[in-house]
């Protein structure tokens, strides 16, 4: 009988405190934040992928660019113009001018 009543008077004990926070739980949220701080402090980051600073142009090395352009492409619509060696022109071409 005593046991019931200790159970009961610990039951109406229990729903009398107000909520207190959970230390289990505010550690997690607090974990999250810090995680979520440090993702955005490598977002913000420049990466790797920005683009690369501006360099003085050399007027000879694009107009060689051009010419090889013109000699390894043909027309733009030529069978030359798909091939691998005008790609590689078409790419220096824009590296160098």
């Amino acid at each position: 009988m005593s046991w019931i009543a200790f159970a009961l008077a610990g039951v109406v004990y229990a729903q009398g405190l107000p909520d207190l926070p959970d230390p289990g739980r505010r550690v997690l949220e607090d974990e999250r934040r810090a995680e979520q701080l440090k993702r955005s402090e490598a977002e913000e980051k420049p990466s790797y992928l920005a683009a690369p600073p501006e360099r003085a142009r050399d007027p000879r090395a694009c107009e060689a660019s051009r010419q090889e352009v013109q000699m390894y492409c043909g027309g733009p619509y030529s069978a030359k113009s798909r091939s691998l060696r005008c790609a590689e022109a078409q790419a220096l071409y824009n590296q160098n001018c």
